[in-house]
């Protein structure tokens, strides 16, 4: 990830949570939260709960998040905190790349924090 950082601390996510903005899909909830230190950066977190099935399964979930992200990095606007959720209801069976990937594209033009490009 070229712009982005991993977002680290508990008060950080807790800061986030609690005076982000979110939009949700199906599968995923996303907060986001301008960041006022480091204008230039991006800072992620990914959050999967133990709810969702073993260790290999959450480290699944958390990978295509990331490179969901990373496919779409290039048209965040810089200067965010990004913290993305997965929604405890979701059925594994049903989710993949490329069903985390269109959703976090929605929740991004939701919350108009990417940039005007044609909406690719």
């Amino acid at each position: 990830m070229v712009f982005t950082n991993s977002l680290k601390g508990r008060y950080v996510f807790k800061n986030v949570l609690r005076k982000g903005k979110y939009s949700h899909e199906d599968n995923i909830t996303v907060y986001f939260l301008k960041n006022n230190k480091n204008v230039d950066k991006n800072f992620l977190g990914i959050c999967v709960s133990k709810k969702h099935g073993n260790s290999v399964v959450r480290n699944r979930l958390k990978r295509w998040a990331r490179e969901a992200y990373k496919e779409i990095e290039k048209k965040i606007k810089p200067g965010f905190n990004i913290i993305i959720l997965f929604k405890k209801n979701i059925n594994i069976d049903g989710v993949n790349f490329h069903v985390i990937k269109k959703e976090l594209l929605n929740c991004i033009r939701d919350q108009e924090i990417s940039l005007n490009e044609e909406n690719n």
